[in-house]
């Protein structure tokens, strides 16, 4: 952009200009001046004009449609067709060593109510609690930094399971952190999460909630859970023969499943065995319901990737996840991921958007060994920081950073008004500094043909031939040449050039005037 503006400003000096034989590089030298005047003006404004939320224009019903990220609701194929999207979703800064990839899991919507095919918060999710004085919290938090791109919905990612974060912010019956209002811009905030609970006994409203079934669930569901039921001793043990199902049956993990009809999941469970995350964690969450056990679907990220010239992790729209909860009365709400199940390089490893065909099982990213995979991944990587960089200080500047920064400033309770003298005062005094520095300055002339000329009559007079005020240019030549006779030659050549171009009626050719600053580039500027 700074260069176009540059490139622009020059072009508007060539057309406005009354000679417009001028080299180019004179015309790019005004720009630049010109550019460089503004730049104080401009970072004044830029710190302290009022920042908006959202565009300026646009109606409100289309001015965020293009905004990317989970939904509050979950049908198959919602999280598969997001998963496919390499955006950014939000970068984390770990204040410590990263937790494994198995403990990556970064929350977003709880949803508790199905109709058999589609799943949503149902209205509990919302609901704000504090953290539950029976929550055990085991092992050391985890601290963190998430910098958030805008995705147009209130939740705020946080790892598993978040217990404070630095901003206003409700935090739900479900362990959710929510802002007040959308997050359409770019945010950043401080986090703490222990991955390692028990959050307690469940109450009875919660319980009715996490065992909802759809209307009608099919017989052939309702024996494989009595099966289980049958040969287990306990709600874990069932958990566990739901999950040695899915690895022992032929399911595969792809981006594109089959469609499903009126009963999803039968269909999926005793038919195409083909899905995405959503898939299980809602076949999953089911078959707990039928056997009585408290579940629930949990939407969010899993993994990332780490960016080492950032020192951070990247976790992208391709890396959106859907896992389960369930809760068992020795641990609380516990983490199952059914998709582990049935696909456990999921979890250790990236998807690869490159090589996913129809239908077919997904493929994920596998170490570069080769050097020039390497040396294009670490390019890649130091684009990605340099981006985020520009993110942090610049494209982040919005109302809650201008607010910070003129609280740092001493600006803590200042009106609008205040602020609006302070911008004027500013922008006068940057002003009246730049006509101070063009009224003080001795400025050089703008024509290229004496400018050549004044930089050969200096090197003359550093040879020590200093031209006299009211010495003409054939004048000056006769006594260099006389002084210098060696240099006879190139004296009497850029003389007569200068003389023809200054005074002559042919004007000023662009060529013959790079001949003349070339000629006196090659003069010499000491004797010998």
């Amino acid at each position: 952009m700074f260069v176009a503006t540059l490139v622009i400003t020059a072009a508007l000096s060539v057309i406005t200009h009354s000679s417009r034989e001028r080299p180019v590089s004179n015309h790019l030298r005004l720009a630049a001046v010109l550019l460089a005047q503004a730049l104080p003006i401009m970072l004044v404004l830029f710190v302290f004009f009022p920042r908006v939320v959202g565009p300026i224009w646009g109606l409100p019903k289309d001015a965020y449609a293009g905004m990317t990220g989970l939904s509050d609701t979950m049908t198959p194929g919602a999280i598969s067709s997001l998963a496919q999207s390499d955006a950014t979703a939000f970068r984390v800064e770990f204040f410590g060593p990263a937790p494994a990839a198995e403990l990556r899991y970064w929350r977003g919507p709880v949803l508790w109510h199905t109709d058999g095919r589609t799943w949503s918060p149902g209205r509990l999710s919302s609901y704000p609690r504090k953290p539950p004085e029976a929550m055990q919290n085991r092992g050391e938090a985890v601290r963190y930094a998430i910098t958030l791109e805008g995705h147009d919905k209130p939740w705020l990612l946080a790892l598993d399971l978040p217990a404070e974060i630095s901003r206003r912010a409700l935090y739900t019956v479900d362990f959710q952190w929510l802002s007040y209002r959308p997050v359409r811009e770019r945010i950043r905030y401080e986090a703490t999460s222990w991955p390692h609970y028990n959050t307690g006994p469940l109450e009875p409203q919660l319980r009715k909630a996490a065992l909802q079934l759809p209307e009608q669930v099919s017989t052939r569901v309702e024996a494989l859970v009595r099966d289980w039921r049958t040969r287990a001793d306990s709600d874990r043990a069932v958990v566990q023969q739901a999950l040695d199902y899915f690895h022992e049956q032929p399911f595969v993990y792809t981006l594109q499943p089959p469609r499903l009809g009126d009963d999803p999941v039968d269909e999926f469970l005793f038919g195409t065995r083909r899905g995405f995350c959503e898939h299980y964690a809602a076949a999953f969450v089911v078959l707990m319901r039928s056997a009585g056990i408290p579940a629930r679907v949990v939407t969010g990220y899993q993994g990332g990737e780490y960016n080492p010239v950032g020192d951070y992790w990247l976790i992208r729209q391709a890396d959106a996840h859907a896992w389960a909860e369930v809760w068992l009365p020795d641990a609380g709400w516990l983490r199952v991921d059914p998709t582990a199940a049935v696909a456990p390089e999921r979890i250790d490893q990236a998807l690869d958007l490159d090589l996913q065909a129809a239908g077919a099982p997904a493929r994920f990213r596998l170490a570069e060994s080769g050097l020039l995979a390497r040396g294009w991944r670490r390019l890649h990587f130091a684009l990605d920081a340099v981006n985020n960089n520009w993110n942090q200080w610049v494209l982040s500047y919005g109302p809650q950073r201008q607010l910070e920064l003129l609280a740092a400033l001493g600006f803590k309770q200042a009106s609008w008004r205040e602020l609006a003298l302070t911008l004027l005062l500013l922008t006068g005094t940057c002003l009246l500094g730049i006509a101070l520095w063009m009224l003080v300055r001795t400025p050089g002339p703008s024509d290229p043909v004496l400018q050549a000329w004044q930089r050969f009559c200096q090197r003359l007079e550093r040879l020590g031939i200093r031209r006299a005020p009211s010495e003409g240019p054939r004048d000056l030549a006769r006594r260099a040449m006389a002084a210098q006779p060696e240099l006879a030659t190139q004296v009497g050549s850029i003389t007569d050039l200068y003389i023809r171009l200054r005074y002559g009626k042919s004007g000023q050719g662009a060529h013959e005037v790079r001949q003349l600053q070339q000629r006196v580039r090659r003069f010499p500027q000491r004797a010998g």
